[in-house]
């Protein structure tokens, strides 16, 4: 399986509402920070498995959702929703690269820093998916964050806050070989991609305030287009 750069994604996942991928313009005049965000936006999943306490095992999904959301003062951020897995009487969670998968709820809003020039926002944003990673920091948010299953469930949440400082979200492909690669190509193999069309799957390494990290492998919901 082949993996597009960040700028590949860039240039064939962008609104669905253009005739043709191949043949999307972007407006002329939109800033960077306002590709950015319709860039990443959509519903992503990631494939978890959990072992109930009867034995049986449950395929689930982590799912989260990035939408535009107009600021009050003016402007656009994208806000990041994490639903956390849903599932009953269960023991543990893990993926095909981890051995406990943790339930992460709550909203993160984020912006994406760029020159005001709208004139320049097509060019500017190609420069910077062509460099690499695309980092969105975040202004206000938080995740309450709980183990799942056994006695640690039932401790009170912890709580990550993204209210400013070095909080960000870093946008990156997914390489080949990574682990990311593990749990894409076992999502492609159960659903795979419509014939035409390129989904989007991108490494979301996600911070918060204090530092602390984790790592969401977003593959790109795109069933209902089936």
């Amino acid at each position: 399986m082949r993996f597009a750069p960040l700028l590949a994604l860039a240039l064939a996942a962008l609104p669905a509402s253009a005739p043709a991928q191949s043949e999307y313009r972007p407006p002329a005049h939109v800033n960077a920070d306002e590709l950015a965000i319709d860039f990443i936006a959509g519903r992503y999943i990631m494939p978890v498995t959990c072992k109930r306490l009867d034995g049986s095992q449950v395929e689930v999904e982590d799912s989260v959702l990035l939408k535009p959301s107009p600021e009050a003062s003016g402007g656009k951020s994208v806000k990041a929703t994490f639903f956390g897995i849903e599932v009953a009487d269960v023991d543990y969670c893990y993926s095909s690269i981890e051995r406990r998968i943790v339930d992460r709820r709550g909203s993160v809003f984020l912006h994406f820093r760029t020159r005001n020039r709208p004139d320049f926002g097509t060019a500017d944003f190609r420069r910077l998916a062509k460099l690499g990673p695309l980092t969105f920091n975040a202004h206000r948010g938080e995740l309450q964050v709980r183990e799942i299953g056994g006695a640690a469930a039932a401790q009170p949440p912890r709580i990550l806050a993204f209210d400013g400082g070095d909080a960000r979200l870093v946008v990156e492909a997914i390489q080949e070989g990574s682990d990311g690669e593990k749990i894409v190509t076992q999502f492609f193999e159960k659903y795979p991609p419509k014939e035409g069309r390129m989904r989007k799957v991108f490494s979301f390494r996600v911070f918060a305030k204090d530092d602390s990290a984790f790592t969401f492998y977003a593959i790109e919901d795109d069933r209902r287009f089936r």
